[in-house]
């Protein structure tokens, strides 16, 4: 049976060498440490003891390294093209012009992002695919607005 002492003077134990030895491997004892035996012994260095010293003398492990967080991917759905395409296109089919044929076009990428996004949560751009269908229906509806005012005016000149 042996005590750990401390550097600072604290000292635990008493506790058999596995113990000890176990301790080291949790990083529990410091390579200053000393080993008091019970019987009243003269107090040793840990690296006096082989398996400790052979936990103490290797370097730590590392724990391997958490993968890099995607924090651009909330911003920036690229994870999800069919959300930010139909994103882009939603917002370019609110020109008057663009309506009928970019409006279409995004409600169905909308709606394919969300999809996606439902099946894959890690996936980001939910509110891209919103934007997208919204502003799909509005530029569709802006499209087929000046469309008709296109046509009337075109079928109204009359004689």
């Amino acid at each position: 049976m042996h005590r750990v002492r401390l550097s600072d003077g604290s000292v635990f134990g008493p506790a058999d060498l596995d113990t000890i030895v176990q301790w080291a491997r949790e990083g529990r004892v410091p390579r200053d440490a000393l080993l008091v035996p019970d019987d009243g012994g003269e107090p040793t260095s840990v690296f006096a003891e082989p398996r400790i010293a052979a936990i103490l003398a290797t370097p730590p492990v590392m724990p391997p390294a958490a993968p890099a967080s995607d924090s651009y991917s909330g911003i920036i759905p690229y994870k999800n093209p069919a959300a930010l395409t139909g994103y882009y296109l939603g917002l370019f089919s609110c020109l008057p012009v663009l309506g009928v044929i970019l409006g279409p076009a995004a409600i169905v990428l909308g709606v394919r992002g969300l999809r996606r996004q439902s099946r894959e949560p890690a996936l980001k751009g939910s509110a891209h695919a919103w934007i997208a269908i919204i502003c799909g229906i509005i530029g569709l509806l802006i499209g087929l607005f000046f469309a008709l005012g296109i046509a009337l005016a075109i079928f109204d000149r009359g004689p």
